[in-house]
């Protein structure tokens, strides 16, 4: 087991968020703030960060407190997880990460006597019918060519402006941003395509029927269940970046302290790496694919290699099973010729055109002889053709 150190601790979580600092120690950001309270150890507050992003001045950084006693909290080291080293980490995540901390990515305020961008003006033309709604009431565009915002009528003026400062910070870092042949919003960033858009969750709503004084059956006793748009806005990631063990984040949502507005930058930077890790997938891609086919042609020519190999080893054997034939009709040619001599004298013509003929067969047989004798048998093709 290992020992927090109440020092360390405290310029961890003043140096970087609590989240990251959780990482480093391999416990949840739960444990953690148990245990800075527990150690006493002072924390930033809620928005802290946001602000130090956005180029705001943070709260100011409390001293820690001087204890009689520190109490002993021990972490298992088998948790344990080492930051990733500088090799490790992608260079373009990097330099947007660099660009999110500077705050080159933030949002600038809005300008109400600005030109609005022609594709915030076609997206509201196209929901502002207030006609055409789901059955959740959220808006549906009368025709396609506008950018993704689902959302209902009382979110509709803030999505535009949030969709329209996203849109301002991806054409400032000379990215571009577009709509899709099927209606998508696409950011096309470094020539990889990234879907994105705006939408308002729907929510269920739960009402429990009045109870009747004397229930005749369960319908008495039942509760009515309607959805309906919840009031929030979500940025959202749609395409699709698994990437080694690394998921980027998808959704940046309204939340308790912080509205979508505050974390556009944030939503960029997201952008931006999933176009990094869009790009790092189809390279990988194209690399297992040059793989498979180097593989696939080493496969080949192995094959190859070995039938020839074999048909070279058949022919080897051939030729010896051929050559002993050889040696053996010799053998017993001589044999014979020798027995022969001392046959009948009448028949030795006949037993000498014998001898001639099965030499012939055996000089047909020796691969040794290149000029092979004739024979009828060199004809026996010929009986299909009749």
């Amino acid at each position: 087991m290992e020992q927090y150190d109440r020092e360390e601790l405290y310029e961890k979580v003043w140096e970087k968020p609590m989240l990251k600092v959780a990482e480093e120690y391999g416990v949840s950001s739960v444990a953690l703030g148990k245990t800075c309270r527990k150690l006493c150890v002072p924390v930033p507050g809620r928005g802290h960060w946001a602000k130090l992003a956005h180029g705001h001045q943070g709260v100011k950084k409390m001293p820690l407190p001087k204890l009689d006693k520190v109490p002993v909290i021990f972490r298992s080291p088998i948790a344990a997880r080492k930051p990733p080293s500088s090799d490790q980490v992608d260079p373009e995540v990097a330099a947007v990460d660099q660009l999110f901390s500077s705050g080159a990515l933030n949002a600038q305020p809005v300008d109400p006597t600005a030109r609005i961008h022609p594709l915030i003006r076609h997206t509201a033309s196209l929901l502002r019918s207030r006609t055409r709604k789901d059955e959740h009431s959220i808006l549906l565009p009368r025709d396609v060519g506008g950018l993704d915002v689902k959302v209902s009528e009382g979110t509709l003026e803030r999505a535009l402006q949030v969709m329209a400062q996203v849109v301002a910070v991806l054409e400032r870092r000379g990215h571009s941003v577009g709509v899709s042949d099927t209606g998508g919003t696409i950011a096309l960033i470094n020539g990889d395509r990234v879907s994105f858009g705006i939408e308002e969750p729907i929510r269920k709503v739960v009402v429990q029927k009045p109870r009747v004084p004397n229930p005749t059956d369960r319908w008495d006793y039942d509760e009515t269940v309607s959805y309906e748009p919840g009031g929030k806005l979500v940025l959202c990631i749609h395409s699709d970046t698994p990437w080694g063990e690394r998921e980027e984040r998808k959704r940046w949502s309204d939340a308790k302290f912080q509205r979508v507005e505050s974390r556009i930058a944030d939503f960029v930077a997201g952008l931006m790496r999933t176009a990094v890790a869009q790009r790092r997938r189809e390279e990988k891609r194209k690399r297992d694919e040059a793989e498979k086919d180097r593989r696939a042609r080493e496969r080949a020519q192995l094959q190859k290699d070995v039938q020839q190999e074999e048909e070279k080893l058949k022919e080897f054997d051939d030729w010896m099973d051929a050559w002993e034939r050889a040696e053996r009709m010799r053998s017993f040619i001589a044999a014979y010729a020798e027995k022969s001599s001392s046959w009948s004298v009448e028949k030795q013509p006949k037993y000498k055109t014998w001898i001639e003929w099965a030499t012939q067969q055996a000089d047909r047989a020796d691969p040794f002889v290149s000029e092979k004798p004739p024979s009828v048998l060199d004809r026996k093709n010929e009986l299909g053709r009749w």
